[in-house]
């Protein structure tokens, strides 16, 4: 069995969700593993030994990390198979259809479109074929990927192709549904054709392709010359749901060219989006940072736990609180309305901190507040300054070879008693799972970030810096890592849901 969905088919909001954040980085990494060879140079189960990563990167002329990205998800899409040993083979099921010269065709033809797809938007509006180092028919595309039926050797083999091929083409639709306007017209009601063309500015071949597409998708359904959402559709988009949806969707698009490269990346290390590029940085997260207010609330939910579960064991009455890499300030804020005479220092690029200050004012908590504009790769934190850090998702944006020294930095300013907090998605043991985790991952490493960690791994790095007590415990969507110098007592379970927001 290859690549295994859930036995239930998702529910349309389920499938927005992961057509938001992750399709087109499946997407990706399946047609980069095809065309770096990785496919090809793995020993099928069960027909020779299993290779390790290195001796794959070998193979295929690609960095260790770089490998590994690709790796870690395939072994957890159910397409690689990992042993005890960390060898890796093949699965027999991917092994025969990839061997269909058939379905190999059809594979590389889809594998030639991602930078035409990218221009859907134009398709729509001219309804014509594009220029494109060629002619490409981006609407005729479309077409033929989702309305067509084309035979595939096996259920395996269409599942493969669908995610391959059709998860970014889903993505790059809705990218270009929102850019247009017609996801926010057909919210408001049931709209004509004509309507839709004055409101979108799209051709009539262009619009029909979208609500057609869109209607295989099961958001839209059209009678006569009138298109509306299905009843499904109308219900996720509620409200504040489609805004959010759309800021989602505006966020993958960001990674759209890095992702068309990314063999460059896999194989050099060159990075299309490099995030330790100062100005792509900061106009990056600039825009990061509204993104994660506009989810502020589900958030604070999170951060407010952690800060109960931390108050079972150590005082929060003032206590000195440093928030590095504060984002949206919904970590530190949250131990700020825990506890009133809590001290809370904020510390961001200074274009992000102008968010956090609106969100933390919001919250009537400026008079506890301190915001501290630096460099989080070089800032010198202080000695013995603080009773709480929290790492709120920072370390995934780290170089692996500069936790070392991050580590120290933090360990130095923290009390003797103090403790460091780190928020972070933390992989299991074999680094196989969870799959939004190394979806994210995959991400970090796309940009020229850092790696994700398991609990053991952090552990390991949180003892050379004196920090030798740490415990792991799992948050909703993500997990909370603990750590503090040896007689320093730590909690060993979450404090229960906060019954509602401050």
């Amino acid at each position: 069995m290859t690549a295994p969905r859930s036995a239930t088919p998702p529910s349309l909001a389920q499938s927005l969700h992961f057509w938001a954040r992750n399709a087109s980085n499946e997407s990706a990494l399946l047609r980069t593993s095809l065309s770096v060879g990785l496919f090809d140079a793995l020993p099928v189960e069960g027909e020779g030994a299993p290779i390790t990563v290195q001796q794959l990167a070998e193979k295929v002329g690609a960095s260790v990390r770089g490998v590994r990205s690709l790796v870690e998800l395939l072994v957890c899409l159910g397409l690689v198979r990992m042993d005890d040993a960390r060898g890796l083979a093949l699965t027999r099921p991917v092994a025969t259809f990839l061997a269909d010269p058939r379905f190999r065709e059809r594979l590389q033809e889809a594998s030639g479109w991602w930078g035409p797809m990218g221009r859907l938007e134009e398709a729509v509006e001219t309804g014509r074929r594009l220029s494109h180092g060629g002619c490409w028919d981006v609407l005729g595309l479309y077409w033929r990927i989702f309305l067509e039926k084309v035979p595939s050797p096996s259920p395996e083999a269409e599942d493969f192709f669908d995610r391959f091929a059709r998860g970014a083409a889903r993505t790059w639709l809705l990218v270009t549904a929102g850019r247009l306007g017609l996801l926010e017209q057909l919210s408001t009601g049931p709209k004509d054709e004509a309507a839709l063309l004055a409101a979108t500015g799209a051709s009539e071949r262009g619009l029909r392709t979208m609500l057609d597409v869109l209607a295989h998708l099961g958001i839209t359904r059209t009678e006569g010359t009138t298109s509306t959402f299905t009843e499904e559709a109308r219900q996720v988009l509620d409200g504040k749901a489609l805004p959010y949806l759309l800021r989602s969707f505006s966020v993958s698009a960001q990674y759209w060219e890095a992702l068309e490269r990314l063999e460059e990346t896999v194989r050099h290390e060159r990075f299309i989006l490099d995030l330790k590029d100062p100005e792509v940085s900061q106009r990056f997260y600039a825009d990061n940072s509204n993104q994660i207010t506009a989810v502020f609330a589900s958030h604070f939910q999170l951060s407010r736990r952690a800060a109960a579960t931390l108050a079972q064991v150590k005082p929060l009455a003032g206590a000195q609180v440093l928030d590095i890499g504060t984002g949206s300030g919904v970590w530190g804020v949250a131990f700020a309305r825990t506890e009133p005479t809590a001290h809370v220092t904020y510390f961001d690029q200074e274009v992000v901190l102008e968010q956090a200050r609106r969100n933390v004012e919001q919250l009537k908590a400026l008079g506890q507040a301190r915001f501290w504009p630096g460099n989080l790769f070089t800032q010198d934190f202080g000695e013995a300054a603080y009773d709480f850090i929290i790492l709120p998702q920072v370390l995934n944006v780290l170089r692996p070879e500069t936790l070392p020294d991050m580590f120290r930095r933090v360990a130095r300013a923290l009390k003797p008693d103090g403790i460091l907090v780190i928020a972070e998605y933390v992989l299991n043991e074999r680094r196989d799972g969870p799959l939004d985790h190394l979806y994210f991952g995959f991400r970090r490493f796309l940009t020229n970030e850092g790696d994700l960690l398991s609990h053991s791994e952090y552990a390991a790095l949180l003892a050379d810096a004196g920090l030798t007590a740490t415990v792991c415990l799992p948050l909703p969507t993500q997990e909370l890592v603990l750590a503090a110098r040896p007689g320093v007592n730590l909690p060993t379970q979450l404090a229960p849901p906060p019954r509602a927001a401050a």
